[in-house]
């Protein structure tokens, strides 16, 4: 069997054997179904964080309309009439909100590199050197990564603990979701960063760059949306 070339998006490629198929590292694909394949995978992954979201919310908003023994923020409890933590030691007073500043410090980081990452992909669909898709990349990796710093001093800031009521548990593991998307897309975004340094998106191949674009705009909806949930109702 011969092997020929054939032009497709500004590269040249194995033809194959007639019938789409591409021989060659290890698979026979051709390069539409290797991206078919990354987009179900990447709606089947958006899909299942999307209801953990929905459920997390529920939870939310669960909690702080039970709000049982007026244990959303202890604002039943006093001297004369304490609760108890979740240790059965007393709570005498309300318990305060957490600071804003932070969480939305947090939330305008996503949507930053979400925008850097938008940048890189841009700039790999008009086949910018390389310099500049790497730039992208490496800005949003370095925004991410001060977003989790953020995140993790704000763990030390927070006026009350887990045992404090629904409301404490509830914004910490909010906090942890949140975290656990940036540690994502700090592991996401070094791929991308090192693959764009090496020219892997030189030449018109911009669809990884496309998925991921995709993916950092998901998780910045996630950290926003649960920012504005614990901001305006706490």
């Amino acid at each position: 069997m011969t092997t020929t070339t054939i032009e497709h998006g500004g590269t040249l490629e194995p033809e194959g054997d007639g019938h789409g198929v591409v021989e060659g590292g290890g698979h026979h694909e051709t390069r539409a179904q290797r991206h078919l394949k990354e987009r179900i995978a990447l709606w089947l992954l958006v899909g299942g964080d999307a209801l953990f979201l929905l459920l997390e919310l529920f939870t939310w908003f669960y909690l702080r309309a039970l709000n049982t023994n007026g244990m959303w923020r202890g604002a039943a409890c006093t001297k004369a009439n304490a609760c108890t933590d979740g240790l059965g030691n007393p709570i005498t007073s309300e318990i305060p909100k957490a600071g804003i500043t932070y969480t939305l410090v947090i939330a305008a980081l996503t949507v930053v590199a979400a925008l850097l990452v938008w940048w890189a992909e841009v700039s790999a669909q008009r086949q910018s050197p390389r310099r500049i898709i790497s730039a992208g990349a490496g800005f949003a990796l370095l925004t991410v990564l001060v977003a989790v710093v953020v995140q993790c001093y704000q763990f030390g800031q927070l006026p009350f603990t887990t045992i404090d009521g629904a409301y404490a548990s509830s914004f910490i593991f909010f906090m942890g979701t949140t975290l656990a998307h940036l540690g994502l897309l700090v592991f996401i975004l070094t791929g991308l960063w090192v693959r764009a340094r090496r020219g892997k998106y030189d030449g018109g191949h911009w669809f990884q760059v496309g998925i991921i674009r995709f993916f950092t705009a998901w998780c910045a909806i996630v950290t926003c949306v649960l920012a504005a949930t614990v901001i305006l109702f706490a």
